[in-house]
């Protein structure tokens, strides 16, 4: 609050002398947690124009007489703050540093939930927890000459997780990039037919936990998007494991491109992932050169703690070398098992990659039983994915990519800063994979569709495996690992 003001007398005087012009354009607009977020410019006040009395509401001041009035509605579920910390941030500034706009905020009720009243041109409130509508009164305090401003509003995730360390709590601004649409090239999407999917859910309430290398903080297709971040990966000195962003910052590749099947944005640049609107919980369990060094029974603890809605992990053991991202087989380490049954048990949907090796049964063996969803994958009629495992305890098959050309592989996001570029791609931040591990993201993307539908863990799993649609007979080129993801019918009431 300022300090001091003009006299009243005065300020009463400066009132008649109100002339604004024109109006907040535009008066109303929509944020949400997927990056929706409104800008409005305020109409213009002659100098000279002060209001010292408070704002009316817009019903009482429905020509925007006294203050402009805003209409913002948080396109956000109340429960989706549940699980996270972080709110609205509304700022407001005038490009006239003499001249003084206040800023005040009102819920749906009428009541003040917030209000700034510096003595300066820029004033900002945070409205924590917001779901529903908001009214945004902005009143011309003292303008010393003809003056506008400039209003912004958006929601902001702000918690960085519990784990030890001390990183920040917001990720940094994305980079901004110059990427081409590959729109085209993902034959995955039209196979598993999430566009139309996307028509009923886009993910945008749901969070998926990718426990695998880390993801790139700075990528533009998670922009917003990313919560909770823990890493077991962390710097001599750090308390293990690390919470922060700059600890599950990617620099080996696999996660990233995990992340961005399930999640990548639907903006016209690059690619999109399964669930567009989805936000991820990256747990990194792998080093820069893809070894797995993390606790990944304590990884799904974290997951199952912070309340994911769905896990998805591609990584597994090979007996006797070790754990490796690229061939999961069987599942070895104490309690992992127990951790995915305790994730399922609380109503989680969790997906694990089957694995590389041809085998004719899940890679991650019966020793799951129901508890998770295993995942095979297929690749295109003319480069068929011949690695995966297939056959028993296969629950459905999904999108991995075949191995011989750039247009049957799995087009999604890479570090920006990964020393070669892709060379299907030519494009840094965008890379092609093919495994089981490119699969496995397909299914979590739909497991979030219809987490944001409410339907969740058990529930979801048996709705993937029903609606999956039969492969058909294995030709010459192709392969049937198992019924095949339908997102579309996954989704459908």
């Amino acid at each position: 609050m300022r300090s001091s003001r003009l006299g009243a007398p005065i300020l009463c005087a400066l009132l008649l002398a109100a002339a604004p012009a024109f109006a907040a354009e535009p008066d109303s607009g929509t944020v949400s947690a997927n990056g929706s977020d409104l800008t409005w410019q305020g109409k213009t006040y002659d100098a000279a124009a002060t209001t010292f009395a408070p704002c009316p509401s817009a019903a009482e001041d429905p020509e925007d007489l006294v203050c402009d009035h805003i209409t913002i509605t948080a396109d956000v579920a109340a429960d989706f703050w549940d699980r996270r910390e972080g709110g609205m941030v509304v700022s407001i500034g005038s490009e006239v540093p003499s001249s003084d706009f206040d800023l005040f905020v009102y819920d749906g009720s009428g009541a003040l939930v917030g209000s700034s009243e510096n003595p300066d041109s820029q004033e900002t409130v945070n409205v924590p927890d917001v779901s529903g509508v908001y009214e945004v009164r902005v009143k011309p305090w003292l303008v010393t000459e003809p003056s506008s401003y400039t209003g912004t509003a958006g929601i902001v995730i702000d918690r960085g997780g519990d784990g030890g360390g001390d990183g920040p709590s917001k990720p940094p601004r994305p980079k901004q990039i110059d990427a081409p649409d590959f729109s085209a090239r993902m034959w995955n999407l039209e196979d598993i037919r999430s566009r139309l999917a996307n028509e009923t859910s886009t993910g945008g309430d749901a969070v998926v936990a990718v426990i695998d290398t880390g993801i790139d903080i700075n990528h533009p297709e998670f922009e917003r998007r990313m919560v909770d971040p823990l890493s077991w990966v962390c710097p001599e000195g750090v308390q293990v494991p690390c919470s922060g962003f700059q600890y599950v910052d990617d620099h080996h590749g696999h996660g990233t491109h995990v992340a961005g099947t399930v999640a990548a944005a639907d903006d016209g640049v690059g690619v999109t992932g399964v669930a567009p609107d989805a936000t991820i919980m990256p747990i990194r369990v792998g080093d820069d050169d893809g070894n797995i060094v993390g606790d990944l029974a304590a990884a799904t603890r974290y997951a199952t703690a912070q309340g994911a809605d769905v896990i998805t992990i591609s990584i597994g053991f090979i007996v006797g070398s070790g754990p490796l991202i690229s061939n999961p087989v069987v599942p070895l380490d104490g309690g992992w098992a127990e951790a995915v049954q305790a994730a399922a048990d609380a109503g989680i949907l969790v997906t694990l990659a089957a694995g590389n090796d041809g085998v004719p049964y899940c890679g991650q063996g019966e020793f799951w039983q129901d508890a998770a969803l295993c995942v095979a994958a297929y690749g295109t009629e003319t480069d068929p994915a011949v690695y995966s495992d297939w056959g028993h305890e296969i629950d459905v098959s999904a999108p991995g990519g075949g191995l011989l050309t750039c247009d049957g592989g799995i087009w999604s996001t890479v570090p920006l800063d990964l020393e070669e570029v892709d060379s299907c791609t030519e494009t840094p931040g965008y890379a092609v994979f093919a495994g089981t591990s490119m699969a496995t993201p397909h299914a979590a993307g739909v497991g979030a569709m219809l987490a944001d539908l409410g339907v969740s863990g058990a529930a979801a799993r048996q709705r993937i495996v029903e609606t999956a649609r039969d492969a058909g007979t294995p030709t010459l080129l192709g392969s049937v690992t198992g019924p095949r993801l339908d997102a579309a019918a996954a989704v459908q009431p």
